[in-house]
């Protein structure tokens, strides 16, 4: 017996409209985030009825984004490729099919003059996603600094269901369409048509607003990450990670899950004149930041008992510190890393894998081929050569606080210096960790927290 569809009311019929074109579930992923919508229109063939009320529902709740630009096609499968798959930006459709595309509420042309690039090929993207392409967008534009002086961009807003009778766009969907091009600076020129006044002008606001220099986002990274370890330290280590997270986010590293996209790489290439790491430069101040916010997180894991997430971020963070080794970029880690909060991640990593361990975690086979992270005690070995045994105490409070019990001679305290494995020697100790074995070696004791 058939469900008699039609006998339900009105607004749960289009409740499931909602839910049948919902763009979520139409969404075919990629691994490490982006893809491509497959919408399904079957639903429409129903009947004459449920045509009209499912497109209705369609028209309202579904917007699209047509984006022309004037790369040249070999540029253009790359950029494809970028934007949906590494710039985590879904596409609806683009290429050929993108030219031909017309259900789209804001049109955006970008060209290149300088270079005759006029908008030869289309992508369009579902409004939910603008502000991602946007992203994409902002972040190209920190690393290449002239890119944006050298292109022009227009807007037009319009009605793609009744060109000819156009019905007002609301205001709250104008400012969704163009607002999120608030990131995009320092453009050429910019034309925006069919937009209502108010809307122009906040997007022109936000335009004429200067990026956050690096040494900014530093210290606002350092901030959030020290806002962070206080919320720890109150006992909500949820509300930690979150600030972690920004933290991250404001030196360009984006978290997703376990997902993480390192951004911007060459706007921190600048020497930061002023403030509180005047005199360094914005590579090295982030990679410290990177070192610190990756030991903290994996102590708030830790505090949630989420083992396998802790050693996921620990162990990643490691094997990224290692593959570094025997590349130029060793010698500015050695200049610049801290050892201790180098030390309490293979600690805290340790720590993890040793709960997971314990456990029987299904997750420990992914790490067993990985050399020196695949169990915990080839981390907790790695500690000694970081951490003075002037840290014991710290080491002592770390395992006592996630009830794990290590002997001591597991870190090798008493390896010579320069036994040290080059892949594992990351730096030298900070200024305070130089004085605190100085002092351990003539028999003085001292206390170091973290």
């Amino acid at each position: 017996m058939l469900f008699p569809f039609l006998s339900l009311p009105l607004e749960l019929r289009e409740q499931i409209y909602s839910l049948y074109f919902n763009p979520s579930s139409r969404l075919e992923r990629r691994e490490n985030g982006g893809g491509q919508y497959r919408f399904d229109f079957d639903i429409l063939r129903v009947s004459k009825q449920v045509y009209i009320e499912a497109q209705t529902v369609w028209r309202r709740e579904v917007h699209f984004v047509r984006i022309e630009t004037p790369w040249p096609q070999a540029a253009w499968i790359h950029a494809v490729n970028h934007i949906s798959h590494e710039g985590l930006v879904p596409i609806v459709t683009a290429g050929v099919s993108g030219d031909t595309f017309r259900y789209h509420h804001g049109l955006v042309q970008i060209t290149a003059p300088a270079y005759g690039g006029e908008p030869e090929h289309t992508i369009v993207v579902l409004l939910d996603d603008l502000h991602l392409f946007c992203y994409v967008w902002f972040y190209s534009a920190l690393n290449y600094e002239e890119l944006n002086h050298h292109l022009r961009v227009s807007f037009a807003l319009q009605d793609p269901y009744y060109p000819a009778d156009p019905k007002p766009i609301p205001i709250a969907l104008q400012k969704k369409l163009l607002l999120p091009f608030g990131k995009v600076k320092e453009l050429d020129e910019v034309t925006i048509t069919g937009y209502d006044d108010v809307v122009k002008e906040e997007l022109e606001r936000e335009m004429a607003t200067p990026y956050d220099s690096p040494q900014k986002c530093c210290e606002d990274s350092a901030e959030f990450m020290e806002a962070g370890d206080r919320v720890l330290s109150e006992g909500r280590p949820k509300g930690a990670l979150e600030l972690y997270f920004k933290a991250f986010h404001a030196i360009h590293i984006i978290i997703s899950g376990r997902l993480r996209s390192v951004l911007a790489d060459h706007f921190f290439h600048k020497s930061i004149l002023e403030g509180r790491y005047k005199g360094q430069t914005g590579t090295t101040v982030r990679i410290i930041l990177r070192i610190m916010l990756v030991s903290r997180t994996v102590n708030a894991y830790l505090k949630l008992e989420q083992w396998e997430e802790a050693a996921f971020w620990g162990i990643r963070s490691i094997k990224i510190m290692r593959n570094t080794v025997g590349t130029e970029f060793e010698d500015f880690l050695v200049e610049v890393a801290g050892m201790l909060d180098s030390g309490l991640l293979y600690l805290r990593t340790g720590i993890a894998m040793k709960k997971m361990e314990e456990n029987g975690s299904e997750e420990l086979s992914s790490y067993t081929e990985d050399e020196g992270v695949g169990s915990s005690e080839s981390l907790f070995r790695v500690v000694g050569k970081f951490l003075v045994k002037h840290h014991r105490g710290l080491i002592h409070k770390e395992l006592e606080e996630n009830s794990v019990k290590v002997p001591e001679s597991v870190f090798l305290f008493d390896l010579p210096r320069d036994d040290r494995s080059d892949v594992d020697s990351m730096a030298p100790m900070s200024h305070v960790d130089a004085e605190a074995e100085a002092e351990d070696s003539t028999g003085t004791s001292s206390t170091q927290a973290e």
